[in-house]
Order: C-alpha cells, then structure tokens, then sequence
C-alpha cells in the first residue's frame, strides 16, 4: 500500500512539472509577449499567448490613421515577424508596405545603420495584422537587437496629398522601438525600449541632365547625357548648422522605351538601395566630347549654396523650379546614371525615331541623420521620412556649348599660328643678323655647358677611382 501511494505522489509529482514546464515555454520570468511565430500562424493566435494581451485594447477608431508596432516575433526557421495595430481597419484597410530596422545594439537610438525591408502581410484579424519581413534573417546571435525606426503603409488617395513632380509612394510612421530578444528555457523572451526619431519633410526631388559634347557617337546620332539626381529636404524640429553624413535610400531599375509611347521595358530592378552621404563627398562630373561642361559640387550643401554653385557652373534652371528648390533648408546630390538616345530613320524614310535607356529612380528617402545644430549640440537620429518618386523630366540642364568650345579651339590654334611665325622670323634673323646669331650661339653653349657638367664631372670621378 506504502509503495502504491508512493508511485502515485511520484506520478502527481511528474505531471505538475510537466505542465510548468509546458507553461514556461510560453510565459519566462520576464513576461514573454509572444512565445513564438510561424507563417501559418493567425495574428490573434499568436498574441494570446501573451496572458497579458486582451483584444479590448486595441478597439476600432475612425479617424486614427496611423499604424503601431506593438509586438515582433522570431520564427524556427529565422524568419521576423511585426504585430501592428491598426486603428481605423473598418473604415480604411490601410497595408503596411515597409519597415526600417537597424539591427545590433545601440544606446538611445544612437549609431544606427538603418535599411529598408518589405513587409508582407501574412494574417488580419479587425485592428490587428500580422506582417513577414521580407529579406531579413535572425542573427545567430544570443543577444538580438532589432532596433524599428519607422513603419510605412500604401498612399491611400482620401488620405494623402501627392505632386506630380514627385509623388509619395509611402507614407512613413514613427515607431523608435528597440526590442530585445534572446532563447531562454526553450522559449523565446522579448524586451522592449524606445528612442527619439527625427520626421522629415521631403521638399523637392529631382534631378539635373548633363549633356554630353561633339563626339563620334553624335555620326552614328547617340546622345549620352548624364542624370544627376539629388534630393530637397527640411528638419523642422531642429535649427541644423552642419551635416555631418547621413543615410539615404532609394530604388532603381533600368528602362527601354522606343518613341516615348506607353511600351516600358524594366529590367535589372535593385529595390532599397541605401548610399552614406559625407560631408567631405564630392559629386564631379566630367562630360566626354567637344564642348561638354565639368560639374563638381560637395554632395551635401545647404538649398542656398546648391543652386548657387549650379548656376555659376553652368546649370540653367527654370524659376519654378528654382523656387521649388530653395524652398528647402538642404539639399543632398546622391546618384549619378547614364542614359542613351539612340536616333534611327531620317526625313527621307519618314522621320526620325529615338530608342531611350536610362535609369528610372523611385522609393527615395532619408533613413538617418548625422548633424550639428546652432547651439553646438550633436544628434545622430533615424528618420521618418515619406518615400517619395522623382519623374524623369530635367529640372536643370548643364548644355553643351560648342560655340565657346570652338572660340576656345580657334584662340589656340591662332597662339600655335603665331608661335611658328615667330620661330621662323627669329631663325631668318638669325642668320641674318650676326651679332643676334652670336648672342644665340653663346646662349647655346652656356645652356649645353651646364647640362653636360654634372656628367663630365661623375665621369672623371670614376676615372680616377679606376
């Protein structure tokens, strides 16, 4: 009897810790929110468990348009997924697009590398939905970092006012959270802290063509400009004296298109390009042929000193678009492409067709800023930053000029004219003028002497060591 009632107590025993330990891998010590994540896992079947969440707190608000991360999750297969609450779901489904993640740790949000990745929405339960970071692969570190710096969403036409010249592609929304995860007791544990963001506002974005000169190409009719691409922005939070570098992101992809109709050909796409800009960076260009103009500015310049040094060095700018410019505190030269216009046909054949490859630049913007403001103080932040789309009209043309390039080409050949001339007169003088021809043969003499000097002396140094 002893022995029965000691296997049961043994069993009891057995069955209690069991169940702990079934309940530890979802709930640690420190409150894990969610224990773990899987693709095929639903938003709220994840969340719940967290003992903690309740659906309550996350109603449906109407005029709440905004988006807030409220939870990540690592998957087995080190996937990354982000828990978002979005408000106004019944009266505007508004789809996360993108996230800017900084990974590694980082004290107040200072330091960070921030990229770009795509968000795909996996689950959607009313406010709740549940997206997979594209692209992004845990770390196999113990201690991870994931460092949110801002969320971005589809432009929705009742919400968002757009331009022409450079449309919004996403509307960007804060969220500085830097979550901490790490394995313990077989399960995953979170931690969450926030940092300061930095919002900034795109004022303009465009670009400048630089044409190329007269060259052999212009026989078979191809032009091959340059697109300088830069990028109008203002910090209102802050009175900004110098930048220091900064962080920029953009996508690219190559376009064919024939006769500029509605027929466009992509190709070698590159989405979430990040560049650092410094500001001891210098943005130069030299154009090939005959009359093409050199550009060299610093890549960071205030909106004042930009179209300053362009029009000195020979950018002609509308005033529209000038005005657009200076509309802006800073401005950033970030990217230089090629294009082609290859001509085709003449008048006799009926006309003159084009064959256009250039590079089409989209999903601009800032992801961090390194600066110094009027009071002498630093500040390197992340930024929340709307994406936005530079068309592919030139805001500015830096023109070839081939009447100066042929004044300057005439003024030389007339120098070399003139230099002959001169040559000659002095050598028919020469052998006219016999105390004129004296004086040059003495002068031929010194400047012979005083070539072979150091040589004769070396040789009869050696002679006499011999």
């Amino acid at each position: 009897m002893k022995n029965k009632i000691l296997n049961i107590c043994k069993f009891l025993s057995i069955a209690v810790l069991s169940a702990l330990l079934i309940l530890l891998a979802f709930v640690d010590i420190y409150g894990v929110k969610v224990a773990s994540a899987e693709t095929s896992a639903e938003v709220l079947q994840d969340l719940r468990k967290d003992k903690d969440f309740n659906d309550s707190d996350y109603p449906y608000v109407s005029d709440d348009y905004g988006l807030y991360v409220i939870q990540i999750a690592e998957s087995s297969n080190k996937g990354l997924f982000v828990y978002v609450y979005q408000p106004c779901h019944d009266t505007y489904d508004l789809v996360g697009t993108k996230i800017s993640i900084s990974y590694g740790y980082s004290v107040n949000g200072v330091g960070l590398t921030p990229k770009l990745y795509n968000l795909r929405l996996i689950s959607t339960s009313g406010t709740l939905d549940k997206y997979y970071v594209d692209g992004f692969t845990v770390p196999k570190d113990g201690d991870r970092y994931y460092n949110i710096v801002e969320i971005f969403r589809m432009v929705h036409s009742d919400l968002d006012e757009s331009d022409e010249a450079f449309p919004k592609t996403d509307i960007a929304y804060s969220v500085g959270q830097q979550w901490y995860a790490c394995d313990l007791n077989g399960s995953k544990h979170y931690e969450m802290n926030t940092f300061d963001t930095l919002y900034v506002e795109t004022v303009f974005n465009g670009n400048f063509t630089f044409e190329d000169g007269l060259t052999w190409s212009d026989l078979i009719k191809t032009d091959k400009p340059t697109d300088c691409w830069f990028y109008c922005f203002n910090v209102e939070d802050y009175v900004i004296k110098h930048i220091y570098d900064a962080d920029l992101n953009y996508s690219i992809r190559h376009v064919y298109n024939q006769n500029h109709n509605d027929n466009y050909v992509y190709s070698n796409i590159r989405e979430n390009q990040v560049i650092t800009l410094k500001d001891s960076d210098v943005m130069s260009h030299s154009g090939p042929g005959l009359g093409a103009k050199d550009f060299k500015w610093n890549r960071i310049l205030s909106s004042e000193k930009f179209i300053e040094t362009a029009l000195k060095q020979g950018v002609k700018i509308s005033d529209t678009q000038r005005e657009k410019i200076k509309e802006s505190q800073w401005v950033f030269t970030y990217l230089e492409t090629d294009r082609t216009d290859d001509k085709y046909g003449s008048a006799l054949t009926g006309g003159i067709g084009h064959i256009y490859n250039y590079e089409d630049v989209y999903d601009v913007g800032l992801l961090r800023l390194h600066f110094q403001d009027i009071s002498g103080k630093h500040y390197d932040l992340g930024v929340v930053n709307d994406l936005t789309d530079p068309d592919n009209i030139a805001d500015g043309v830096g023109a070839a000029d081939l009447v100066q390039a042929f004044k300057d080409f005439w003024e030389m050949f007339i120098k070399i004219i003139l230099t002959i001339v001169f040559v000659v007169l002095l050598v028919l003088c020469l052998n006219f003028i016999a105390p004129i021809k004296g004086i040059f043969k003495s002068i031929i003499k010194v400047i012979k002497f005083l070539i072979s000097a150091p040589f004769k002396l070396l040789k009869s140094i050696f002679k006499r060591g011999g």
